[in-house]
């Protein structure tokens, strides 16, 4: 066994796959996976980027609002590395460092990046994130484009959905 390798336990297996999975459904508009790796109630702290509260919230109204925003742009990456996991009992939190890049069009960029700080509660045998704070060190591009891409929004995603396969 390789010196760094260390041994993980499934649960934190299961919290690890969930914390990748959040930033892999929503650069893909999977919403309908994606409001299953929430809890049914959840805080949402993106204060240090928009200097809004703390907002806590209803999955279905966060999926909502994230629908209407996220496929706007003709492109989103969402890269997590160094993501740290302690579980204690039913309970668990999770750091992780990020990458958030956002295109629309042909010059429209930003890009913002920090860390993550995620809570984690398990129902049943499925670990869920119950609260996400975002801690913003750097941004590039322009936040202009924030205010542009949901007016694409409900028209790009009609676009992915006829590329789905169903068969």
């Amino acid at each position: 066994m390789n010196a760094n390798a260390r041994t993980m336990t499934a649960d934190e297996a299961k919290i690890r796959s969930q914390i990748h999975s959040f930033s892999v459904f929503a650069d893909q508009g999977a919403f309908e996976y994606l409001g299953r790796v929430f809890a049914p109630q959840l805080t949402v702290d993106y204060s240090d980027l928009f200097g809004t509260a703390a907002q806590r919230i209803e999955r279905r109204a966060l999926l909502q609002q994230w629908a209407g925003f996220l496929p706007g742009f003709d492109a989103t990456l969402h890269e997590l590395s160094n993501l740290v996991v302690t579980v204690t009992g039913d309970k668990a939190v999770a750091s992780a460092e990020f990458i958030a890049r956002h295109w629309l069009g042909e010059t429209g960029f930003w890009s913002v990046s920090g860390g993550y700080e995620f809570g984690l509660i398990k129902a049943q045998q499925h670990w869920q994130i119950s609260s996400i704070r975002l801690i913003r060190k750097a941004e590039q591009g322009s936040r202009d484009i924030l205010a542009t891409a949901p007016q694409h929004a409900r028209q790009n995603w009609l676009e992915r959905e006829a590329r789905k396969v169903t068969d």
